[in-house]
């Protein structure tokens, strides 16, 4: 057994190991912020809050963590609640990932344009994930949802 870990490794002990760092990475975005984060990924945190301004609605989102894009054909939101999926595109088409040294990583912020009634009918209780696509990257978040051991 020990010359198959020797050759390929020792699987486990790897996933281990990155899940633990994956979690060590979100516990240290989340210790960098005042605000709740909406859902987490495998090294990305998404946080989101809505604006209005000329009578549009917009979902601003903030992913903080490893993704770094430079997207010129915008970005795509599928958030799903069980019931139905909604598609949103992203507001501008060229946006770029912001250095965080803080945290090692960085922040990515996209505007995405949503109808009032949808921004009425959102509730984070009812998420089922958030995905975002954008270039090559297809990331899924799953709902926040805070740790009450650390009360």
């Amino acid at each position: 057994m020990g010359v198959f870990s020797k050759l390929f490794g020792s699987n486990v002990k790897d996933q281990k190991k990155d899940q633990l760092d994956n979690t060590n990475y979100i516990d240290t975005i989340l210790n960098h912020s005042e605000d709740e984060p909406v859902a987490i990924a495998n090294q990305n945190v998404i946080y989101a809050g809505y604006a209005e301004l000329g009578g549009y609605y917009f979902l601003q989102t903030f992913i903080v963590g490893k993704l770094k894009v430079k997207a010129k054909n915008g970005a795509r939101l599928l958030i799903d609640n069980g019931d139905h999926t909604l598609d949103l595109k992203s507001d501008m088409d060229e946006f770029e990932s912001e250095n965080m040294a803080v945290i090692d990583g960085y922040v990515t912020r996209i505007d995405f344009e949503i109808e009032k009634e949808a921004a009425e009918n959102i509730k984070r209780s009812k998420i089922k994930n958030i995905t975002l696509k954008v270039k090559k990257h297809t990331l899924v978040f799953n709902p926040y949802e805070a740790d009450t051991k650390k009360a």
